[in-house]
């Protein structure tokens, strides 16, 4: 079966990745939460939209060296290969931030995976795509006859395009309830991937 698998907030976690280049880059109250919407709710409040816009760039560029993948994915992946299916990652982030230094986000996130997955013989061949836009990543996921697409997004699941072929699966690490969607369903942990492509 071919397994398309998103890959910013589904397979790499930032929250330590937040909490501790958000201390490096701001000097924040201690009443301030060091997660996203803290920081970001933050520099909002003080007028610093384009703090935040740069501090996003950072995060995604050499701000992954903190980064981690959710915890199961990777063995829940080496479980899916080993059973023979194919695994891609399609992600669309935009290859230089809108603020603050150029970075290579692309490069930064295939840098990470080389560390991260490919070492242990995951996505060792032409099985990793990044694109520019949501439209393109659709389409990408369309044109690799995905079976199943994990994404942490409902807007790319229900986007007009995207291939009624292909079941989604939404990731919702932060629910308790892995049914929340009507219109797909939903895990919270990577854990339940397999089970869920043996059903399919």
């Amino acid at each position: 079966m071919r397994i398309g698998l998103d890959f910013d907030n589904t397979i790499a976690c930032y929250d330590s990745a937040i909490t501790k280049l958000a201390e490096e880059m701001f000097e924040l109250p201690d009443l301030v939460p060091r997660t996203k919407l803290g920081v970001r709710d933050y520099l909002r409040m003080q007028d610093r939209e384009v703090e935040w816009t740069a501090f996003q760039g950072e995060l995604y560029g050499p701000g992954m060296r903190y980064a981690q993948a959710y915890e199961g994915a990777i063995e829940t992946m080496l479980e899916l290969n080993a059973l023979g299916h194919e695994l891609f990652i399609v992600s669309h982030r935009s290859k230089k931030p809108y603020a603050g230094h150029p970075h290579d986000l692309h490069a930064a996130a295939r840098a990470w995976l080389k560390e991260t997955v490919q070492s242990l013989g995951l996505f060792i061949n032409d099985q990793i795509f990044f694109l520019e836009t949501r439209d393109q990543k659709v389409q990408m996921i369309k044109e690799l006859g995905c079976e199943i697409f994990l994404d942490d997004l409902p807007e790319v699941l229900e986007a007009d395009q995207f291939p009624s072929t292909t079941r989604g699966i939404l990731f919702a690490p932060d629910s308790f309830n892995e049914n929340i969607s009507t219109r797909h369903t939903t895990i919270s942990q990577w854990t339940s991937l397999p089970a869920l492509i043996k059903q399919a």
